[in-house]
Formats: C-alpha cells, sequence, structure tokens
C-alpha cells in the first residue's frame, strides 16, 4: 500500500524507515521523503509512528519482567561490604 503518493513511498518503506530509528515525521521525512509535501499522509504516519512505539514499549516491558523473573530465580550472592 502507498502511503505517500507524492514521494511514492510504500508502507514497507515508511516502516523500514521507522525501524531504522526515525521517531519524529521530520525524521520520517528525511529518511524516506513522505510526509514533507502536501500532508496528507502525515496522520497515518503518525498512527505508524504510535504503533511502533507501542510496540517497542510493550517489548521494553516484557524484557524488563523477564530478566525480573531471572533475577530473582538467582541465589543471592553473598554481601561484600564497600571499602572506603
Amino acid at each position: 500500500m502507498i502511503v505517500c503518493l507524492c514521494a511514492n513511498v510504500s508502507e514497507k518503506k515508511l516502516d523500514a524507515a521507522i525501524d531504522g530509528g526515525a521517531s519524529t515525521l521530520k525524521e520520517v521525512g528525511r529518511r524516506c521523503g513522505a510526509g514533507v509535501a502536501c500532508g496528507s499522509c502525515r496522520p497515518l504516519i503518525c498512527k505508524h509512528l504510535k504503533c511502533h512505539h507501542a510496540a517497542a514499549a510493550e517489548s521494553a516491558e516484557q524484557v524488563i519482567a523477564e530478566a525480573g523473573e531471572a533475577t530473582s530465580e538467582r541465589p543471592l550472592g553473598r554481601m561484600v561490604p564497600a571499602l572506603a
């Protein structure tokens, strides 16, 4: 599906720009050209940005939760006093 007709940017190219680090409309425009001409695609670009950020946040929360579970399963080592 074409997201930006002005720059001929597909959904795949848009997702690649976001996956490549674009986190704002301006960065998306710099990376793939979408959203810099007429602006009619900007709402869809924003929707993609929000979806990617939500997925990344959910993934990060899952990693943190899994790390917490792994940490709680390990036996605690002995405490060593700090040197002054």
